[in-house]
């Protein structure tokens, strides 16, 4: 017998109009050029609407992507919700990427459309655009800004105000399937090779939900909430679809994160919640310290749901001394991405909290983890035992997007299938879970470098290297850094023949990659070790970089 339950579809356009219902007066607050602009969310809602029919006009067709690539602010959030609630997918493209792989992106999506933020148009302007791209519609633009170019290779650059304006007032949402995808995102994944994680209407508004509930992040309509995450990046953790659902405000930095930028903005829009990684606290911290900036400035701000990277003792107990509760999380694009969250179990006496504080967390209510040892057995949950985290749930990836098959669905060796059919996905995190369910991460199965929240692929750096002329052998491994967590650092042999002085490895990278992605030093070796396959040994390298 089946439940007689309404068959109430779970998609962003219910988000949508709760934020419009229930919520209209919340304000989102974007700080632009040390001006702050604050719009209601009715305001939004009414935005939103005239986007969807702009988008519309321009020729879009139910099922289409559109691509942002764009920082935190007001006009992204009008794209989080125009672009799923008609029936499109939102592709946010990493900033931070080169013209290179945007472009790869690009041709596998084929959007219909791209937003841009202005200071990022000279990126788009260098990437030649896929013939499905109908128009290029350019937000941020101020008054002293030059005359857009009307068209660049035949397609229309327009103004994003006068484009919305195109659009009506009202907007009528189709009715979705909530299994419809409604956004996708890149990711190097548990390797090297960039993937399209395809999120739906339905795992977008549960993993919504999963961020409102108490063991958890605790968001609530009493929050201001400050998304310093790129919203590129997994979907800015999901906090600004929370926000939307939870009715909490939400305040936006565009692409600023420093210390001073980010206070201000707290004291003026009086956030209560804030997130992004380590670094932006670390930094923030010292300025507290330093007195550069008055505790009383952060007065409203409580807690940081922080992932991205290892969250130090120093920083947490560091903060609370400012009345400030730091949280551990752990998430990957994968995991939509919010996979692990750190909260006190009620029997943990103030000691034990204070070492699984430091964990990164217990599984979000929805989902479930395991790990697996390299024997492919279950390992125990004793806090030592370790293996490859797996977790599964109704926001976990359960393939990756590969545009050359038919059925869309690629990755299938990232995944495992255990005895009862169900479906993990294998995270390449090696981990271990204590007796109270905390899971910690203590390595990567692979070489991946993890640096300020954004992955950075050794294998990719080492085939680049690997084609210059004085190079004979090259790896590159991750090493502890203060300010980002970690930074790559590469190790190289040279050709016996080079009697030249030492190249400029990071001038002949810059072609290749963005510049925070390559490594700050060279070490040249006259050989570099090897294991007893004649295998590149890196944990040889790492016990070298350790001890010098």
């Amino acid at each position: 017998m089946l439940g007689l339950m309404q068959n109430f579809p779970l998609t962003v356009s219910m988000i949508l109009r709760r934020m419009h219902s229930q919520y209209p007066n919340k304000t989102v607050t974007t700080l632009r050029r040390d001006i702050y602009h604050q719009a209601t969310y009715a305001q939004t809602v009414a935005r939103a609407n005239r986007l969807a029919g702009a988008i519309k006009l321009a020729g879009f067709r139910q099922g289409d992507c559109v691509s942002t690539l764009m920082w935190n602010s007001q006009e992204h959030l009008e794209a989080y919700l125009a672009v799923p609630a008609m029936g499109g997918i939102l592709h946010t493209i990493n900033a931070r990427l080169s013209e290179a792989a945007i472009q790869v992106m690009l041709g596998e999506t084929l959007p219909r459309l791209i937003l841009v933020d202005e200071t990022l148009a000279p990126v788009l302007r260098k990437t030649t655009l896929p013939a499905s791209v109908q128009a290029v519609v350019v937000a941020g633009l101020h008054k002293d800004a030059q005359q857009l170019d009307p068209a660049v290779e035949g397609i229309p650059w327009l103004d994003y105000e006068t484009f919305m304006a195109s659009g009506g007032p009202e907007f009528n949402w189709p009715e979705l399937d909530e299994n419809e995808a409604c956004g996708i995102c890149y990711t190097s994944g548990t390797t090297g090779k960039m993937k399209g994680v395809v999120y739906s209407h339905r795992s977008t508004v549960l993993h919504a939900m999963s961020m409102l509930f108490a063991d958890g992040i605790a968001l609530s309509e009493h929050d201001t909430c400050m998304t310093v995450v790129p919203m590129y990046h997994a979907h800015g953790w999901g906090f600004p679809y929370a926000s939307c659902l939870a009715g909490a405000g939400q305040a936006f930095s565009v692409r600023q994160s420093d210390p001073k930028t980010l206070a201000a903005l707290i004291e003026y829009a009086g956030v209560t919640l804030a997130t992004a990684v380590p670094t932006v606290w670390i930094n923030l911290l010292e300025k507290l310290r330093s007195g550069e900036i008055k505790p009383d400035t952060l007065a409203s701000l409580k807690s940081l749901p922080v992932g991205g990277a290892a969250v130090s003792a120093d920083l947490l107990n560091g903060l609370l001394e400012y009345g400030i509760k730091v949280r551990h999380c752990w998430g990957m694009t994968e995991t939509s991405p919010l996979g692990l969250v750190s909260t006190r179990r009620s029997w943990l006496n103030d000691t034990q909290w204070a070492e699984m504080s430091m964990r990164q967390g217990l599984p979000q209510i929805g989902c479930e983890v395991r790990v697996i040892t390299d024997k492919g057995t279950l390992a125990p949950e004793d806090g030592k035992s370790t293996g490859e985290l797996q977790i599964r749930g109704p926001w976990i990836a359960d393939a990756y997007f590969d545009p050359d098959s038919e059925s869309r669905r690629g990755g299938e060796n990232c995944f495992d299938v255990d005895s009862q059919g169900r479906r993990w996905l294998k995270t390449g995190d090696i981990a271990n879970i204590s007796p109270d369910g905390y899971v910690k991460i203590v390595d990567r199965s692979k070489d991946l470098i993890k640096s300020g929240g954004e992955w950075i692929s050794s294998l990719d750096l080492e085939s680049a290297m690997a084609e210059h002329p004085a190079v004979h052998e090259v790896a590159v491994i991750g090493i502890p850094d203060p300010v980002w967590q970690e930074r790559p650092l590469a190790f190289v042999s040279l050709v016996d023949n080079w009697d030249q002085p030492q190249p400029d490895f990071a001038a002949f990278l810059e072609a290749r990659f963005p510049r925070w992605q390559i490594p700050e030093r060279f070490v040249i070796l006259k050989e570099l070790p090897k294991g007893a396959t004649g295998k590149l040994n890196k944990a040889r390298l790492r016990q070298i970089t350790n001890s010098a």
